[in-house]
């Protein structure tokens, strides 16, 4: 069971990003973008992108890998507190829409004809919220935003380019 809970808390209140989960089992935190969590710019007009931690499961997203562009929304993952930075990566469009990405495997190399080593993509399945290979974890670097698998043998490092 999710509790809603409005960006703006997060921004006035960082620390209340660690606070644990309602109690419960299966139990988490949604964000909602509001009016309180836009930026005014020094020109005076509204600045409602995502810039940072945590994200708001209202807002459209677009996640870049390479020359690939998919519109996600990024969902918390369940007893975990939004601190921890772990969201399953929901698709929004096409024809996996509503499934969850899943984190390719070590087993799931292939060598091809020159010796070249290739990571096929995992497809999306429909979301297990246990399952942590459709987990990731979000942390910043060199300047973007990057989701690393929780497993050692999961070969996931996507860098997350949000609309600017």
């Amino acid at each position: 069971m999710y509790v809603t809970k409005p960006l703006s808390l997060y921004r006035r209140s960082p620390q209340s990003l660690s606070l644990p989960p309602p109690e419960g089992p299966n139990s988490g935190y949604l964000v909602l973008h509001d009016d309180e969590s836009v930026e005014i710019t020094c020109c005076g007009c509204a600045d409602d992108r995502v810039k940072d931690l945590p994200f708001p499961q209202n807002k459209d997203l677009t996640v870049g890998y390479g020359s690939d562009d998919d519109e996600v929304t990024f969902i918390p993952v369940l007893s975990q507190p939004l601190s921890s930075n772990r969201y399953h990566v929901i698709l929004r469009t096409g024809k996996h829409k509503g499934e969850a990405c899943t984190n390719s495997r070590e087993e799931d190399m292939e060598i091809d004809c020159c010796g070249c080593t290739n990571v096929p993509d995992a497809k999306p399945k429909p979301l297990e919220p246990s399952d942590v290979n459709q987990q990731v974890e979000i942390v910043p670097r060199e300047g973007r935003i990057v989701g690393v698998s929780l497993l050692p043998d999961l070969l996931i490092q996507m860098g997350f380019l949000l609309p600017s």
